[in-house]
């Protein structure tokens, strides 16, 4: 505020200067005071004294000047460009997802199992039933087992999940809200072609699978009139099972099913040579004690290439279900399947369990198991990983490339628990080179964690398969070696 003194009067005004640079205040009021000391106001009178510096209501100067509101204004436009910019970015993310959703929608849906329990168990009669009926484990693919086999332990089951992962290059059979019931009278039952104690394997055809109007050669998969109450709900649990899993070459896949009527029926894919023992077998003109169907011719002499192949298959195949958190928990020859083109189907998820979590299973219930190919940690501590399943691969790995030889010739079940635990393991085939001896051994180790993984099992047996003539020397294989087959589970 500055006071002019007139002529006629004294008159005080406040006005406000700006400037387009930065000043000191007390310059501009000295400049002023000169000013009115030298009459440079005109008509008026300033008296210089009166030129006095006033605070504004907040008790600063007023210093604003024409830059500064020049760059309040450049900062201005500056923040409005920002909040723009923001904005369309964020309008650009919501129509990209909006887009994604879109294309996601107009897709196939992939299975999503809001329920991981799918613990399954088939009738077997080479497995005694348990104390525990609900956890008892039977098996729809065998003849019965001497009881000298197997020995009994304690299960316990952790009620744990794991998130459910997928294994990439395998697509899905079916979409998520397909429904895989049949009609009873769309299923015609041909023949039988395979029986255990309490279930059988039949062969015949299915009219409108996965919606089609077509015929399709099946294997149904039925329990006996004589059956127990138990195993059909054992075998609705391997039904269920079998429909969380996705398509793999190398695992059997389900086709539909017949719960709805009294009779329960199970429908997978039709495999023309039965089971891989049998087959392997049958080959060196044995014979299949569970398989009889007259129309399977398997070839005599298998090459050594054709057991490479059979071994890295049923790799792949466990691979994937180790993937899906499925321990299978009875992994042998007579448990895989030879379909077209020699292909191994990995198949009977009778004592199978699916852990999620943890990938752990331990056993309570006092039960039997098929010592000759159950792990250390199951046999002596009721403890199974999918690294158990690792150790049964070893033992088939014995069945394959001794061509269906029987794994611990003569021994019992007992004296196998009591010479694993001290370190036995079964001696070099003398046809087989020590590069493979060295993966079953390998499968055989009493620390889990020392076993290698399915995948690696299967990358490394595969780029074998070119050296089979080197690592099975077939002209030096000696069937009588291996010509004690009994039964085809001991």
């Amino acid at each position: 505020m500055y006071t002019f003194l007139s002529r006629c009067g004294s008159v005080v005004l406040d006005f406000m200067m700006r400037f387009d640079q930065r000043v000191v205040l007390s310059h501009v009021v000295t400049s002023l005071s000169d000013a009115a000391r030298e009459d440079r106001f005109g008509d008026f009178k300033v008296d210089p004294d009166s030129i006095k510096q006033v605070l504004t209501s907040k008790g600063t100067c007023y210093k604003e000047t024409v830059s500064d509101q020049i760059k309040k204004g450049r900062g201005s436009s500056n923040d409005v460009m920002f909040r723009a910019f923001i904005g369309i970015l964020v309008l650009i993310i919501l129509l990209l997802i909006i887009y994604i959703i879109w294309l996601h929608r107009r897709g196939d849906c992939p299975d999503i199992d809001i329920d991981p329990k799918s613990v399954s168990l088939t009738d077997n009669e080479n497995v005694v039933t348990l104390q525990d009926i609900e956890l008892s484990q039977h098996h729809s693919s065998t003849p019965g087992q001497p009881s000298s086999e197997y020995v009994g332990l304690r299960e316990a089951r952790k009620d744990n999940r794991k998130a459910q992962s997928t294994s990439p290059g395998y697509e899905l059979p079916h979409p998520a809200k397909r429904s895989w019931e049949v009609p009873r009278h769309h299923v015609t039952i041909d023949k039988v072609i395979g029986k255990g104690a309490f279930g059988q394997v039949a062969k015949g055809t299915a009219v409108g699978l996965q919606g089609r109007p077509d015929t399709t050669t099946v294997a149904i998969k039925m329990l006996k009139a004589n059956a127990k109450v138990s195993y059909k709900r054992e075998l609705m649990k391997e039904l269920e099972t079998m429909k969380k899993l996705k398509k793999n070459p190398h695992v059997i896949k389900l086709l539909g099913c017949v719960t709805e009527s009294e009779e329960l029926l199970v429908l997978i894919e039709y495999v023309p040579f039965g089971d891989l023992l049998g087959y392997l077998r049958k080959s060196r003109g044995l014979n299949d004690t569970y398989y009889k169907d007259p129309d399977i011719k398997p070839r005599t002499n298998l090459t050594s290439q054709q057991l490479m192949k059979f071994a890295w298959q049923i790799a792949d195949g466990m691979s994937y279900l180790s993937s899906e958190s499925i321990i299978h928990r009875d992994l042998a020859a007579r448990n895989v399947l030879v379909g077209q083109n020699e292909t191994c189907k990995v198949t009977d998820f009778g004592m199978a369990r699916d852990v999620q979590q943890e990938n752990i299973y331990e056993r309570k219930t006092k039960g039997r198991l098929p010592v000759k190919w159950t792990a250390y940690e199951a046999l002596f501590y009721g403890t199974y990983t999918t690294k158990s399943d690792v150790w049964s691969y070893g033992v088939v790995l014995y069945e394959i490339f001794t061509i269906g030889g029987s794994p611990y010739p003569r021994m019992d079940g007992k004296k196998i628990a009591n010479l694993i635990e001290e370190g036995y393991r079964m001696p070099k085939p003398q046809h087989v080179d020590d590069q493979l001896y060295q993966i079953m051994m390998r499968c055989w180790q009493n620390d889990p964690d020392e076993r290698p993984t399915f995948t690696e099992l299967k990358n490394q047996l595969k780029d074998k398969e070119t050296l089979h003539k080197r690592l099975i020397n077939m002209r030096m294989y000696d069937k009588k070696l291996y010509a004690n087959v009994e039964d085809l589970i001991v």
